[in-house]
């Protein structure tokens, strides 16, 4: 993965979510499949509404859960944006 890929999820996905005590329920209506995230991994699609890469993914994480394990964070960012693409969630951005 370049890290100067800049990703955005589907406007569709942000309106099929329904919460459920600590987990998220997402609906992709492009598939047809339904997905269960955690918080952090929906505070991660839904800061990808906007254009965004994987450093300033990283960036928004750590601020936001007060994290200065910028390289753990860093990983599982990376890890989840491979998750999101095969999911069909997100999309990488033309430049």
């Amino acid at each position: 993965m370049n890290n100067n890929t800049r990703w955005q999820s589907f406007e569709l996905i942000e309106m099929y979510m329904a919460q459920w005590e600590d987990d998220t329920i997402v609906y992709n209506p492009l598939s047809g499949e339904t997905h269960q995230l955690n918080l952090m991994a929906v505070d991660a699609l839904s800061f990808l509404q906007q254009p965004a890469t994987l450093q300033s993914l990283t960036e928004h994480i750590c601020s936001l859960y007060q994290s200065h394990d910028i390289a753990e964070i860093n990983r599982h960012m990376m890890q989840l944006l491979e998750q999101f693409d095969d999911l069909g969630l997100i999309a990488a951005c033309r430049p």
